[in-house]
């Protein structure tokens, strides 16, 4: 940020803002342009729209170690933390869906921003693919996402942009790793020239809530099995764990505890059944947020086949991978990556922090002793307060653009 200039009668001041990256963009535009480009995109990404519940993991596990409690109130106090969960987590998917990007006075202001800002940021990549200069390098990139709901392929879809999700088929659309890294070409009408399409492979590492699991195979099933919880919840009265959470912080500053949430529930009387709606949330294909993440093998099958994905990546030859939204807490991510920061001389990593401080993401770092000043490709992105989606874009992906499309401007 530049120093306040005053105005010839010195009455008047202004600001003027200095791009942080603006002399990084040309480093910026010879790596975007010539590499294999990844994203590694987290919950930050869907931020403000989708929220999260970050207790939720040591309740559940905390429950899941307490041997004092009958079984009854232990399905009644799992449900009611599924419950929060899901409220915070995937319910709002529904609107995702329904969100019509043209009706601007019937939508959140909070879901039309995290929408927008997604928007430009699949725009803004997809036309950096479409500018690309060289021919040895393809038209692809892969979004690498521990996401679970949905504005990825909504976006995509409503921009009309061509992307791989690993489903294949019409009546039963089925996953399969071998649906990714496929190319799309297209052909003219009158002179048959061929040119490569840009396109996402989108890969959900922890599931979706459109997944359903028939047998062995992971199918499509929109959100019919969402919608079905949903009215699952309306027919019992659990615990709002949120809202205890939030209470619990604004009177002493501290965070709830399995303890208080299992006291509370034991007021319960008579407890109320909760079989049904456990099983059909449980079929829901999303990774558990419990240190025991999996229900089934086919699942934890898929989970481990999509980081061995994300490994190969990033052992490419001249790769590159933005990590953003994402605070580095999975500890499998975690390891994948830097085992390939180690390994990999020609991989460049930038890790985007929302904040200048990097607390969170420089925590879980330290978790394996990591210290980012010692690796020389790695980067970490902290320009300013508040470094979103919308932010990463206005600083940097936009002026990105706006470069290689100047520079090829010249050239003509």
């Amino acid at each position: 940020m530049s120093p306040i200039k005053p105005t010839v009668d010195n009455q008047v001041e202004e600001s003027i803002f200095i791009n942080p990256f603006e002399s990084k963009l040309d480093n910026f535009k010879n790596i975007i342009q010539d590499c294999n480009l990844s994203f590694l995109i987290g919950s930050g990404l869907s931020v403000p729209f989708m929220k999260t519940l970050g207790g939720i993991e040591s309740w559940l596990t905390g429950l899941e170690d307490n041997k004092q409690i009958t079984e009854e109130l232990r399905k009644y106090i799992k449900a009611c933390l599924y419950k929060s969960y899901f409220e915070v987590a995937m319910k709002k998917n529904v609107d995702i869906e329904n969100f019509e990007c043209n009706d601007n006075s019937s939508n959140p202001p909070d879901l039309s921003l995290t929408y927008n800002s997604y928007k430009s940021f699949f725009k803004t990549i997809n036309q950096i693919l479409f500018e690309r200069r060289s021919n040895t390098v393809n038209k692809q990139v892969n979004i690498f996402t521990t996401n679970i709901d949905v504005f990825c392929e909504k976006v995509i879809e409503d921009l009309g942009l061509q992307f791989n999700d690993g489903f294949n088929g019409i009546f039963k659309k089925q996953f399969q790793l071998s649906n990714f890294k496929k190319s799309f070409y297209q052909k003219s009408l009158h002179y048959d020239n061929v040119a490569e399409i840009p396109v996402f492979n989108l890969l959900k590492i922890h599931g979706s809530v459109t997944w359903k699991l028939r047998n062995t195979v992971i199918e499509f099933a929109g959100l019919d099995l969402l919608k079905k919880v949903i009215s699952k919840i309306e027919d019992i009265e659990l615990l709002d764990i949120l809202e205890m959470s939030n209470r619990k912080w604004s009177d002493f500053g501290t965070d709830l505890t399995i303890e208080e949430i299992i006291k509370e529930s034991k007021k319960q009387n008579p407890i109320p059944l909760t079989d049904d709606f456990i099983e059909v949330y449980e079929q829901l294909q999303v990774v558990n947020p419990t240190k025991d993440k999996f229900r089934d093998t086919t699942f934890n099958k898929t989970y481990y086949e999509m980081l061995r994905l994300y490994a190969n990546e990033l052992e490419k030859e001249n790769s590159v991978l933005f990590i953003m939204g994402f605070s580095m807490a999975d500890e499998h991510i975690r390891d994948i990556t830097f085992r390939a920061i180690k390994s990999n001389p020609t991989l460049k990593v930038f890790i985007c922090s929302y904040t200048p401080e990097a607390k969170d993401i420089i925590s879980n770092l330290n978790q394996d002793r990591i210290d980012l000043s010692s690796y020389y490709n790695v980067e970490l992105l902290n320009p300013i307060e508040k470094f979103d989606l919308a932010k990463a874009n206005e600083l940097l992906f936009f002026p990105l653009l706006e470069s290689i499309q100047l520079k090829k401007a010249f050239k003509k």
